[in-house]
Order: structure tokens, then C-alpha cells, then sequence
């Protein structure tokens, strides 16, 4: 036996995920190079599928997209999608904003010469998401769950990922803020703080969900999810420093989905996925048409999808929070006899400011870097506001 990767996991995959769980299997040499196709077929918004290889331990190489694949939805009523457009790397999109429901779907892939196919299956349906609600917690965390009623005929298994925007702001607004004493800033002098503006002191940031939540009210009496949580965030997290926002996704999974998706959650979360063996004998609901003797990974999934966005502000909570901060301030060093030059200097290159309580910068004027004042400075925060945001901050 030898270890092999599979580099674009299932979890991750399914979940629009920013990071990638990394899931060895313990495979024999006949399931090298071994095609994993990972996605879902979706009525109401974009399909998306992901196509990688598995590749060995000892390869060198971080991950095996495929990019040069034709994949397209086919129906059994004849129906055949557009060709799925290649965004980056192994992810593929097909517009399905509206697909009939009176027949059974497959993706069809073609790579180098074989033809690869997810089994055809009907479009679940998705019940209407009721609520999305969050809760304070004794660790100083917010958790946030789900609430949905289903019919007592339709699946009884859900799937959630979600994605989160959040605005936040620099750590000092020295103008709106009419901070008392003069401000050197951007090469300029403000005699009064409420004379200038400063137009980096908003930013928001946006991620996708990376964890995998699924729910089964098999055992239940009525098809309902009632307070099911999904994740949490600490108090001192930027995410919730200001105006958080989340946008659930729901559909709905068979039962063969659903186990697939548990095994999975099972392999890579409770035992932390990293060098943890995967059951060979998971195998998915995709195969080589053109070769049934080629083994093939992964699981494609058919459902509606239905959506639901909270916003939660900081001041809404109880807890009490600290701001975000990476700002660094400067007390003079006098000893230095060109210390009022370099801070000259870098107010006019490096974006800094400078607070002195007389016109002049003095033994007793601070100086705060760029982080201080320019939201902008935190890694991936954005000036572009969402369409859907709740104030119109620049």
C-alpha cells in the first residue's frame, strides 16, 4: 500500500471553501491517478463542479486541477447545459438559475480522451429557510443557527453553507473623531480635525463557508431543523467588530448523500482529516462511462437551493467586545535629533499622522502609522461597498 492525497478535498469542495482540507488515502497502486469530481447541480442559482486528481504524498506538487475538461448538465428529457466555464483553477460554473423539475440530471465530463458521469437524479426539493438567529456564549463566542420546517414527504436530509460580509473600521478616525490638537496628515496641516475627512476609515471583507454542515431529522417525528448550529465566532474576531452579515444556503440531500457526506465530516474533521486514511470502499456517485473499469471519486449532488441573510451588529450584543487593532503609535525619541525629519518623512511617504497638541510637531506629539487611519492596510478588506449593505458609508 502506498499514501496518496487527494488535494481537492470533499468537504472543502462542497462548501466553497478558502482553505483546503488535505485528506491522504490509503490506496494501492491500481487507484493512482485517480479522477475526483466534487460539485452540485443546482435549480435557482450557479451549478458548480471541482476536478482534481489524487496525487502521491511524495509528488512535490500542492494540488492536480484539472483544467482542460468539457463538462456540461445533461437531462433525460435531452436537455444539455452550455459548456461549464473554467473560473480557475478545477472550478467549473454552468448558469442553472432555472432548471426543469420533471426530469433527472447528471454532469457529463470529458478529460483526455474518457467520459466521466455523476448518476442521473432527480432535483430535490428545498424547503424555505425560517430563520437564521444567533446566540451569545459563556465562552465569549457567538454561535449562529438555523431553523427550517420541511414537508413530511420530502427529504428529511440538509446540507448549509454560507457566506459572510462584514464591514469594520481603521482603528482611529482622527477627523470624524475631532481628535484635540493639530493633525499632519498626507503631507498636509489640519488645524482642526473636523476640517479634513478621512476616507479610508471603512472597509468590509467577504469569505466563504469552509466547514461542512449537514443535519439528518431522520429519527424525528416531524421534517423540521429547529436552532441547528452551524458555527461560531469569538468576540474579539473582526468579523463582528461592526456590521456582520450572513447569507445561508440550503438544500436538500438523499439519504445516500447524506451518509457519503458524514463519512466524510467523520474522516476529516473528527479525526482532523490531515494523515487520516479514507475508506477505499466511499466511492461517490460518479464514474468513468467510457472505461467502467477506471476508478473514479467524489459525489454530485441535484437539489433547489434556497437562501436566507441576517445581519448581526456589534452593538446588538451583550458581550463585551474589543476593537480590531493593528495599529502601532510613535512617542518622539528625542535622543534622536532627526526624529522630527523621519516623521516628516514618513507622514509624507508612509501615510502616517501625526497629533500634536501646537501647530508644530513637538516633544510631545504622536505619531501612528498607516494601519492606524487606512482600513485598507488589513489583508483582503475592500473599499466596495455591497450592493445589499445596510448604510451607504464610502
Amino acid at each position: 500500500m502506498r499514501k496518496f492525497l487527494t488535494l481537492i478535498s470533499f468537504v472543502g469542495i462542497l462548501c466553497s471553501c478558502v482553505n483546503e482540507y488535505k485528506i491522504p488515502l490509503e490506496i494501492s497502486n491500481n487507484y493512482q491517478e485517480e479522477l475526483v469530481i466534487e460539485g452540485r447541480i443546482l435549480s435557482g442559482e450557479e451549478s458548480v463542479f471541482y476536478i482534481s486528481r489524487t496525487l502521491p504524498l511524495n509528488s512535490g506538487l500542492s494540488v492536480s486541477y484539472i483544467t482542460d475538461a468539457d463538462v456540461y448538465i445533461i437531462g433525460q428529457n435531452g436537455y444539455r447545459s452550455e459548456k461549464a466555464i473554467n473560473i480557475e483553477d478545477g472550478k467549473y460554473i454552468i448558469d442553472t438559475e432555472e432548471l426543469e423539475k420533471n426530469t433527472q440530471y447528471a454532469v457529463e465530463i470529458s478529460v483526455r480522451g474518457e467520459i466521466y458521469q455523476s448518476k442521473f437524479q432527480p432535483l430535490l426539493s428545498t424547503p424555505d429557510i425560517y430563520d437564521v438567529s444567533y446566540k451569545e456564549r459563556e465562552d465569549k463566542s457567538v454561535s449562529f443557527h438555523v431553523t427550517t420546517y420541511g414537508n413530511a414527504n420530502d427529504s428529511r436530509f440538509y446540507m448549509w453553507t454560507y457566506e459572510e460580509d462584514w464591514e469594520f473600521r481603521a482603528s482611529i478616525d482622527p477627523f470624524g473623531a475631532k481628535m484635540p490638537g493639530f493633525l499632519h496628515f498626507n503631507d498636509q496641516f489640519y488645524g482642526d480635525a473636523k476640517d479634513g475627512k478621512n476616507p479610508y476609515y471603512y472597509c468590509w471583507m467577504h469569505n466563504n463557508s469552509y466547514t461542512l454542515n449537514i443535519y439528518s431529522a431522520a429519527d424525528l417525528t416531524e421534517n423540521s431543523v429547529k436552532g441547528h448550529e452551524l458555527f461560531r465566532i469569538g468576540v474579539e474576531d473582526i468579523r463582528i467588530s461592526y456590521i456582520y452579515s450572513v447569507l445561508l444556503k440550503q438544500w436538500s440531500l438523499t439519504e445516500e448523500a447524506y451518509e457519503y457526506f458524514r463519512l466524510m465530516k467523520l474522516y476529516t474533521e473528527e479525526s482532523d482529516g490531515l494523515f487520516t486514511p479514507m475508506p477505499t470502499d466511499v466511492r461517490g456517485n460518479v464514474f468513468c462511462y467510457s472505461n467502467p473499469e477506471k476508478s473514479v471519486r467524489g459525489y454530485v449532488i441535484a437539489s433547489d437551493v434556497k437562501t436566507k441573510r441576517m445581519f448581526l451588529y456589534e452593538s446588538d450584543l451583550v458581550l463585551n467586545h474589543s476593537e480590531y487593532d493593528n495599529c502601532h503609535s510613535t512617542l518622539p525619541n528625542t535622543s534622536n535629533p532627526n526624529w522630527g525629519k523621519e516623521w516628516l518623512e514618513k507622514i509624507k511617504y508612509n501615510g502616517a499622522l501625526a497629533v500634536s497638541p501646537g501647530e508644530n510637531i513637538d516633544a510631545e506629539s504622536i505619531l501612528y502609522s498607516k494601519e492606524c487611519i487606512d482600513c485598507r492596510k488589513t489583508q483582503g478588506a475592500t473599499k466596495k461597498r455591497p450592493d445589499f449593505w445596510p448604510n451607504n458609508h464610502e
